[in-house]
């Protein structure tokens, strides 16, 4: 390593080797800016805290990590390749494919003497980290709030990431989700969610929103299930001044008429009657709807995102489902991923509801390493909604700061207790083998040839060929 490129004086080298490893160590680990240090091919040596809580990942996984293969294609551009290429250290402005943050990245290739690349240093700061100063020369009765103030006023790191929309992960097949319903999101055609029970097809659709041109208009959600069949209608169309007994004399507006210019998400969209399947289908067809009781049409532009954890396929076979109605609201169909299939959601999903409810209930607590073993193993059949549940379980009922294996809930302690080892249920070649097909897929759609594939991923011709052929279905 080439320890004084910089000139130092002998004076000021015989210096830093008085200080100890500890004294570089303790600022480190305080620095705001995030820190990491990989080797030549990725792996990580280090990463400081900030680092770590962003990306929601313990120290002890983010150290097995391959930086750049883990990452490939969350920012762009990426900057690695360029660093290497020009052999000195490169500043860039990088996008969040996931939350349109903006970062900035100064990434610096280590050479030893025999000029040979050793190790990767990046620092990042997400533009958008500081939102409130302490101290302000545009401003300067700045310095008179009190400090209490001024933290009020600033938002945490935690709500400066994706959790901004409640969707904690960092699974590649949960960024391959979200990439391509942000895509869908610019436009108005209707997509239809489709998942299990609790997976968060609610969240997903707030993050559509969210993502759309129609961000700043009202997101209304309705569950079809949670509303008296003779109450739907009125509910999603509204009704005139005394449409029927008890109605108001002033009338009702309905939620397609209050979402105008912006979305409304029907949830449970297979639990609707035969008739209100049919207003549906004429309002999706011709944004116009007739109120309860009224004779007159009224026109609005109200985006329709619905979802269903039924098999729409099959009500349709059983004439319970209009098919025209089907085909009408699946526009763009995205299966949510359940979290057995993403496994690596499961620890920040916990952390991030782990600080919400230690905020909440005024305490500090944390996870045993037994119990991140037991919630990662967990095959979770309700979801975020039970991990979420089993969260707060634990945070309430456990004394002491540390949460301890006996504070699992007692469906995942009866599942364990007849384990006599834990198995990963996911097989490591398959997850390679996903990992790399969606990396070339992602890769081939946006530059369209092997050759700009090959440069961009650091592969030859003959290897990025072979890959394409593999993966790509033509």
């Amino acid at each position: 390593m080439q320890i004084n490129k910089f000139n130092h004086s002998q004076e000021y080298l015989d210096y830093l080797k008085t200080l100890s490893s500890e004294f570089f160590l303790e600022i480190l680990e305080n620095s705001f800016i995030e820190v990491t240090v990989t080797d030549k091919d990725g792996k990580v040596l280090y990463a400081n805290p900030a680092c770590l809580e962003y990306h929601g990942i313990s120290a002890e996984k983010m150290w097995k990590l391959n930086f750049l293969t883990s990452f490939q294609g969350f920012w762009t551009p990426p900057s690695t390749a360029a660093a290497i290429e020009k052999k000195r250290t490169i500043i860039s402005r990088q996008r969040s494919l996931l939350t349109d943050e903006e970062h900035i990245t100064i990434t610096s290739p280590l050479y030893n003497s025999e000029t040979e690349l050793t190790m990767l240093v990046y620092n990042t700061l997400k533009r958008e980290s500081f939102v409130e100063f302490d101290l302000d020369y545009q401003n300067p009765e700045t310095e008179n709030i009190l400090v209490s103030e001024v933290k009020e006023k600033k938002r945490s790191r935690d709500e400066r990431t994706k959790a901004d929309n409640n969707i904690v992960g960092r699974s590649y097949i949960l960024y391959q989700t979200l990439h391509k319903l942000k895509k869908a999101s610019k436009s108005d055609i209707p997509i239809l969610l489709l998942g299990e029970s609790g997976v968060g097809k609610s969240m997903i659709a707030k993050f559509i929103h969210d993502c759309s041109p129609r961000k700043a208009n009202p997101f209304i959600s309705i569950n079809c299930a949670s509303i008296p069949d003779n109450l739907i209608e009125s509910e999603l169309f509204g009704y005139v001044p005394y449409a029927f007994t008890g109605a108001s004399p002033k009338g009702k507006k309905g939620l397609v008429e209050m979402a105008n210019n912006g979305t409304l998400f029907l949830d449970e969209i297979g639990e609707l009657l035969p008739n209100i399947q049919v207003k549906l289908l004429d309002f999706l067809e011709n944004q116009r709807f007739t109120s309860v009781g009224g004779l007159e049409s009224k026109t609005v532009n109200t985006r329709i995102i619905t979802a269903t954890n039924k098999n729409l396929a099959e009500l349709v076979a059983k004439n319970t489902f209009r098919e025209d109605l089907y085909w009408r609201i699946n526009g763009i169909t995205q299966t949510i991923p359940s979290l057995r299939e993403r496994r690596d959601d499961i620890f920040p999903i916990a952390q991030y509801y782990l600080k919400r409810y230690n905020k909440k209930y005024h305490q500090n607590k944390v996870f045993s390493n037994p119990v991140i073993e037991s919630l990662i193993h967990y095959d979770w059949p309700g979801n975020v909604r039970q991990l979420k549940n089993a969260v707060e379980q634990m945070a309430v009922m456990s004394l002491g700061s540390v949460i301890g294996i006996d504070k699992l809930p007692e469906q995942l302690a009866l599942y364990f207790s007849k384990k006599t080892t834990i198995k990963n249920k996911i097989v490591f070649d398959d997850l390679v083998e996903n990992y790399k097909r969606g990396i070339i897929e992602d890769y081939f759609e946006l530059y369209g040839n092997t050759n700009d594939l090959a440069e961009n991923l650091g592969l030859s011709q003959t290897t990025a060929y072979r890959l394409v052929k593999k993966y790509i279905k033509k």
